[in-house]
């Protein structure tokens, strides 16, 4: 759809008439049937004001006007070199899948298992009446995505802070000593209770992502005070100017949460915590002298690491 067909669409999902619109946005009606009919495109400011007055993301007016099925073919093609995507046939249809293993696809994945839920929640189908409350609900709830979505995010974030506040505040209260040393900010991710760091993984140029299990730091039965002392930590960064940014991946049966940040010597402390995330996943297996060997090596190389300072890793970003 053009910028006007979609100002027009949430006009009619909103029951106003172009008078009322415009009355709302302090222009006449017939300015508004020359945005919907598009003869006249309305400014970026403007754009704005009509989405507000819609209670709707701008997006969501964007001009993305795809017409026939060669422009989607297109669209699908930009994403094949943009993300790792793939053509299956499920049930006798006809699917475009995206990889869960690509990093590059976390958010996309989250946004059409976010979409998938509220599909259900609706029960929707292509036949739907378009007057039906639920209809009218779903889009509405299409045009504020962004906004949904974010709010979504931030909520799952508030969630967490507000579960750890107590154990983060104690931290924050006795003046707990930050990581000086390589070797601490190791100690500090090797201590976490086994099962709440899944992973972590290079991003690029520097930038690591260290993946939690969302739904376990929400249990309240599952406080760590461990992982208090790395949001501490974290905090620490941010002041420091070098913390990165949360984000949160929804695959519709789990909720995860990756901190992302960057530091000259990241690489050593995510070597380490990815050497100890395999051992502890895999410990069961081991001997008690590979258990040992391990485990030994481990500590050496801490040592080794003890003289590389904090304030060494962050130089470079300052």
């Amino acid at each position: 759809m053009t910028i006007g067909e979609k100002i027009r669409y949430f006009r009619n999902l909103r029951g106003y008439t172009q008078a009322e619109l415009g009355e709302k946005l302090n222009l006449q009606a017939d300015r508004i049937r020359q945005y919907e009919n598009d003869v006249r495109t309305p400014k970026t400011d403007l754009l704005q004001k009509i989405a507000d007055a819609l209670d709707v993301d701008v997006e969501a007016l964007s001009d993305i006007n795809i017409q026939n099925a060669t422009d989607i073919m297109h669209v699908l093609f930009e994403l094949e070199d943009q993300h790792t995507i793939d053509i299956e046939r499920l049930d006798g249809k006809t699917a475009i899948v995206f990889d869960n293993e690509d990093f590059r696809n976390a958010i996309i994945n989250t946004y059409l298992n976010y979409w998938y839920d509220k599909r259900q929640l609706f029960s929707l189908d292509r036949y739907s009446d378009n007057k039906d409350p639920r209809v009218i609900e779903y889009k509405s709830w299409r045009g504020r995505f962004t906004s949904n979505e974010t709010e979504f995010e931030k909520g799952i974030l508030q969630n967490i802070r507000d579960t750890y506040n107590s154990e983060l505040a104690k931290h924050t209260k006795d003046k707990a000593k930050h990581c000086e040393t390589v070797s601490d900010l190791i100690k500090l991710f090797r201590n976490l209770p086994q099962g709440l760091l899944l992973d972590v993984f290079e991003v690029n140029h520097g930038i690591y992502g260290f993946v939690f299990d969302a739904d376990k730091l929400l249990d309240p039965a599952a406080i760590s005070s461990d992982f208090a002392y790395l949001l501490y930590e974290l905090d620490h960064f941010s002041k420091l100017g070098i913390y990165g940014f949360p984000e949160i991946k929804y695959t519709g049966a789990s909720l995860k949460i990756t901190f992302f940040t960057r530091m000259g010597g990241i690489n050593i402390v995510c070597n380490m915590v990815n050497d100890w995330l395999n051992y502890t996943q895999k410990k069961a297996t081991y001997s008690v002298l590979a258990r040992k060997e391990f485990e030994k090596k481990f500590e050496e190389d801490l040592k080794f690491y003890n003289d590389a300072t904090i304030k060494e890793m962050i130089k470079p970003y300052e």
